[in-house]
């Protein structure tokens, strides 16, 4: 029995909600301990991600000094970890700040749509946000850009991220501050080679689709909320989790990953490696 390779893993990150150093913490959550929890999370998996992909709110306030902080936390870490960073912006972000003092780029408050290639996969970056609204919303030109973008295919096709999910939502907050134009962009993704749309904004994490197409919502750093709470009820967990995303040739598989939890029990890989030979001959005759 063969076990399939991914060609690619992503590694998402989402709803960071950075403040600067001596600010209030964001519902209580000291959010840049948790990133840099995160990133050692990710670091000690043994893994090289082909990108991490950051998908808006990256802070809470969308201040300089919170994005240069954000930068100062995970720029050593992508190096590290030999991963090129991916940005989007959330309705959390300023546009202007974040290409000054994140990404190092003249201000600028036109929206935040790139395109990045790693290897044979394209990420492309739209971004959903309405300056100041909570909403998400994709202009016309945008659509059209991305059209052009996705008139040529890549060879391992395209991965497509922005902040706000082309989903309905079970959470009552999250489905009053949708993107508002999911339709249109069904529309500009028909017949493409996207493979798979990565979202946050929600604070939970989901899965669904848009015109056949699977959308995967990360789970936030930030709280986690409740999506069984009572009616419009907005219960917030200390939850926080990152994404795996793993492109194989002709599938692919999303995971939610756990920051921080306790652990329960480990077994070693030189106890488990011989199990999981078992497993595999018993299977390969099944």
């Amino acid at each position: 029995m063969t076990i399939p390779t991914p060609a690619h893993t992503l590694v998402q990150l989402t709803d960071l909600h950075l403040v600067a150093e001596g600010d209030d913490l964001p519902g209580g959550v000291d959010t840049a301990a948790v990133l840099e929890s995160a990133l050692q999370t990710i670091a000690g998996a043994g893994i090289v991600p082909a990108a991490l992909v950051l998908t808006g709110d990256l802070t809470e306030h969308g201040r300089p000094e919170e994005y240069r902080r954000l930068r100062a936390i995970v720029e050593p870490a992508a190096v590290r970890l030999g991963a090129p960073l991916v940005y989007a912006a959330g309705n959390h972000d300023d546009r202007a700040a974040l290409r000054e003092h994140l990404l190092g780029l003249p201000g600028s408050a036109a929206p935040l749509d790139h395109t990045v290639r790693v290897g044979d996969l394209r990420i492309i970056v739209l971004d959903s946000t309405v300056p100041g609204h909570p909403h998400g919303t994709l202009e016309p030109e945008q659509l059209a850009w991305l059209r052009t973008e996705l008139s040529e295919p890549a060879p391992a096709g395209t991965v497509l991220a922005l902040h706000h999910p082309p989903l309905p939502s079970a959470v009552p907050l999250a489905a009053s501050i949708p993107l508002v134009n999911r339709p249109e962009l069904a529309a500009a993704l028909a017949g493409s080679d996207v493979r798979l749309v990565l979202a946050g904004h929600t604070h939970v994490a989901s899965a669904g689709t848009l015109g056949g197409i699977p959308v995967w919502t990360s789970g936030p750093l930030a709280t986690t909320v409740d999506a069984l709470a009572r009616g419009s009820v907005l219960r917030t967990l200390a939850a926080p989790s990152v994404s795996r995303i793993d492109l194989f040739a002709e599938d692919l598989i999303t995971t939610s990953v756990p920051v921080g939890a306790a652990v329960m029990g480990e077994v070693p890989e030189d106890r488990m490696e011989p199990a999981l030979a078992r497993f595999r001959v018993a299977a390969s005759f099944a």
